[in-house]
């Protein structure tokens, strides 16, 4: 299945052993009055197994901080999963396909703009991935427009552009995705649509979920181990895509009751 796509993120090592923990998940949503998008930033730890609790947050509830939500022009965001370098890359290509949009078609856009950002991104990550001389990105996305009065969600990747109407990318993706097709987001606003997601994250993913140890991984020796479980001092990062392009910002603690809309 395409959004099961979980590259490994990051690194955390020590003396004695290098601990690598897959991406956190990324996901979005589209609802009657717009688009809610989602990642989770967790804390950096030196020694992730013995629950060391040293180190910073990467993303702080009081100030800008480092994002995964980037936006592309003034009426599209995209979200990815994976290596945060590569996502960086598949954005810049994002705002040099905006601008080429623009230099092509002129400034107003037309109801084909969110798939020719799309297809473009798509062309991309393919091209990386042929060349012998370069590596493969390591990245997967969810692209949100808004444009012609009308909102797409996108999934972005290397096989594919593939609209949706909410989806998870990333680490617990599978196991995500199977109680969100259940919720009907059309009849819902972004506020509603965000806590629905934060929930379904915190009862699925997170270290106290409904599930436990229930989802396996494989460790390097291919035995049965728990899955990697999103940490509860983790960082929500959220933005809502309204409409006319209106694009409002939102960090809240993943242990949050509820998300609010100033």
């Amino acid at each position: 299945m395409l959004y099961c796509i979980n590259p490994v993120a990051s690194r955390s090592t020590n003396k004695h052993k290098a601990n690598y923990y897959p991406s956190p998940p990324c996901m979005g949503a589209k609802c009657k009055d717009g688009i809610v998008l989602l990642s989770i930033h967790v804390r950096e730890h030196d020694d992730v197994l013995s629950g060391d609790v040293s180190g910073t947050n990467e993303l702080l509830l009081d100030n800008i901080g480092p994002v995964r939500i980037e936006q592309l022009d003034e009426i599209s965001m995209v979200v990815n999963s994976g290596w945060r370098v590569d996502g960086h890359t598949v954005a810049d290509k994002g705002r040099e396909l905006c601008k080429n949009y623009s230099i092509l078609y002129g400034k107003e856009k037309g109801n084909d703009f969110g798939r020719y950002i799309g297809w473009g991104l798509v062309d991309y990550l393919v091209e990386y991935n042929c060349q012998e001389s370069v590596r493969s990105l390591s990245t997967s996305g969810l692209l949100a427009t808004y444009c012609a009065n009308q909102f797409e969600l996108f999934l972005v990747d290397i096989c594919g552009l593939f609209p949706c109407r909410a989806l998870a990318i990333g680490s617990h993706a599978q196991e995500i995705n199977k109680y969100l097709g259940a919720i009907n987001f059309v009849n819902i606003s972004v506020q509603e649509g965000a806590n629905e997601l934060l929930n379904t994250l915190r009862n699925y993913a997170g270290q106290h979920s409904k599930l436990g140890e229930e989802i396996i991984d494989k460790d390097t020796r291919g035995c049965n181990v728990p899955k990697w479980q999103i940490p509860n001092d983790s960082i929500v990062e959220i933005v809502f895509l309204k409409p006319s392009g209106n694009i409002i910002r939102k960090r809240v603690a993943f242990l949050n009751d509820s998300v609010l809309i100033d």
